[in-house]
């Protein structure tokens, strides 16, 4: 039998992906978790073989998340939910030891196929993601040649104009389709463009030259 633990925010996706698994009747759900704390002090209840991680509702990206996880749990393999929006966090969440990726319209027939590729030391990465990949490093391939050094880009006042509106990483990413980890790159790019340390000087900047959403 193979012990599950799942990492999901809404107790109701939660538990749609527990009544999968055990309906499988291959799978024992040993952790339910809506919150990374809960799902670190599941730990003394019993170590699972597979951890799932719905990464579409955690507030940035996820990141944080995982290298908790990935200090309390070592070891045992990660398998994130994941949708297009977060095509350009999979390098980094490879980086951090995931070990598979499931797209959150995917069947629990595939989800399935998954976690037993996990539990038997391999990786799942579907085709899908490759194509991703490959779409993602020639978007930034073409983005690097357009980039200028004294000027932003069309889609960094844009971003600009939404912290003027005093969105979240997270509302920002909604409203342009990207993840809160895009739009973090984005403000990053945008201080050290215009030579500026925090937000608050991002606004101060939009207001005085009227950059304004």
């Amino acid at each position: 039998m193979c012990r599950i633990a799942i990492l999901e925010q809404f107790n109701l996706f939660g538990s749609g992906i527990k009544s999968i698994l055990e309906d499988a009747d291959q799978f024992n759900v040993v952790i339910l978790a809506d919150s990374v704390n809960k799902l670190l002090a599941g730990k003394g209840i019993e170590k699972p073989d597979v951890i799932i991680f719905d990464i579409i509702h955690d507030d940035n990206s996820g990141i944080k998340v995982l290298k908790r996880i990935n200090r309390t749990f070592s070891g045992v393999p990660v398998l994130l939910i994941v949708s297009n929006h977060y095509a350009d966090c999979f390098e980094e969440y490879i980086r951090l030891g995931v070990k598979g990726f499931i797209f959150h319209n995917s069947s629990g027939k595939e989800l399935i196929k998954a976690i037993k590729k996990l539990k038997n030391g391999e990786e799942y990465f579907a085709m899908k993601v490759w194509d991703i990949f490959r779409s993602t490093i020639r978007a930034r391939k073409a983005k690097a040649k357009n980039i200028t050094s004294n000027k932003l880009t069309e889609r960094e006042i844009t971003v600009l104009k939404l912290f003027t509106k005093g969105l979240s990483y997270k509302e920002i990413g909604v409203d342009l389709n990207i993840s809160p980890r895009t739009v973090e790159t984005h403000k990053r790019n945008i201080l050290a463009k215009l030579k500026i340390r925090s937000t608050a000087d991002m606004i101060k900047y939009a207001y005085r030259n009227n950059i304004l959403a």
